[in-house]
């Protein structure tokens, strides 16, 4: 197994706690309820993505180091400055997940993986496609201007 390998996915589990952190900042500047709880869906699958790339390093023998980096230190100012209200919010989750969907991508091409950990790497890469392409629909139909559901 390749050190860069084990590296790759290392900074995964850093990204992923950075994309955490900055959706916790999203889901505050949010105030279309529906918008936020589509976010806190796409948070916990950060969460799982920790939960899963921890598990298959362990399996490799590896520690996981789950914390933030220092991209997450900029990633949480950019979100920080840039979220105030849902549209706000939504391109500041953008640039985000462009950035997570991006290292996704370049990870599913990594070759001396065992299967197991190119499968969770697929699965969480599906995920970023999915958050993206939801908050870009969001972004075009301009979702914080419809009104919300009320409460039943």
């Amino acid at each position: 197994m390749a050190r860069s390998s084990i590296d790759a996915m290392q900074d995964l589990i850093h990204l992923d706690m950075d994309a955490i952190m900055a959706y916790d900042l999203a889901i505050r500047a949010c105030d279309h309820d529906f918008v936020a709880d589509q976010l806190r869906e796409f948070r916990a699958d950060h969460g799982h993505h920790v939960r899963d790339l921890s598990e298959e390093l362990r399996k490799l023998g590896e520690t996981p180091d789950v914390r933030t980096d220092m991209k997450g230190f900029f990633i949480e100012k950019f979100t920080a400055v840039t979220s105030h209200g849902t549209r706000s919010a939504l391109v500041a989750m953008l640039a985000n997940e462009n950035l997570t969907d991006a290292k996704y991508q370049a990870a599913v091409d990594l070759e001396d993986l065992p299967e197991s950990a190119k499968a969770v790497i697929r699965q969480n890469w599906s995920d970023e496609q999915r958050h993206l392409n939801w908050i870009r629909d969001a972004l075009d139909q301009k979702i914080w201007e419809r009104p919300q559901p009320s409460a039943p």
